[in-house]
């Protein structure tokens, strides 16, 4: 069997912790144009299951995205990567503000012809619920002379 001309391996993984804030929400909410009132009326969600506001799901999975930047860092992947994309992306239960979120990313196959590492991704939040899940696509390219 040769060896892996990819930096990633199955099992490689990389745990990232972020305690989201009033102003993640807001510079998130600003950035996207998405100032859903799920997000940013108090008094409205107050009348909700939810009881307060909530954070966008898509900030907190981009935790997630953090945390395919960081595998890379942390196992010195000199090859470019892009992101090929997310599947079976979830948010399986609300994040609130304050809420502290760790997101785990396990390399769980690659595909040296393809040039392919595919992750699995979990977000959970400081009471160790599942908050958000995905799989991650990540692919690299040689370098052009």
């Amino acid at each position: 069997m040769s060896e892996t001309k990819l930096p990633l391996k199955p099992g490689d993984n990389y745990v990232y912790s972020k305690t989201i804030t009033e102003t993640d929400v807001v510079l998130f909410g600003a950035a996207t144009g998405d100032m859903s009132r799920m997000h940013f009326n108090e008094q409205f969600m107050q009348t909700t299951k939810y009881g307060t506001r909530i954070v966008h799901g898509p900030l907190t999975f981009c935790l997630g995205s953090t945390a395919s930047t960081l595998i890379q860092q942390k196992y010195d992947a000199g090859m470019p990567s892009v992101s090929y994309g997310y599947d079976h992306v979830r948010f399986t239960a609300p994040v609130f503000f304050g809420d502290t979120i760790t997101a785990t990313y396990t390399v769980k196959e690659v595909d040296e012809e393809a040039m392919k590492t595919f992750a699995d991704v979990v977000m959970v939040n400081q009471h160790d619920e599942v908050v958000c899940v995905c799989q991650h696509i990540l692919k690299f390219f040689e370098v052009e002379e």
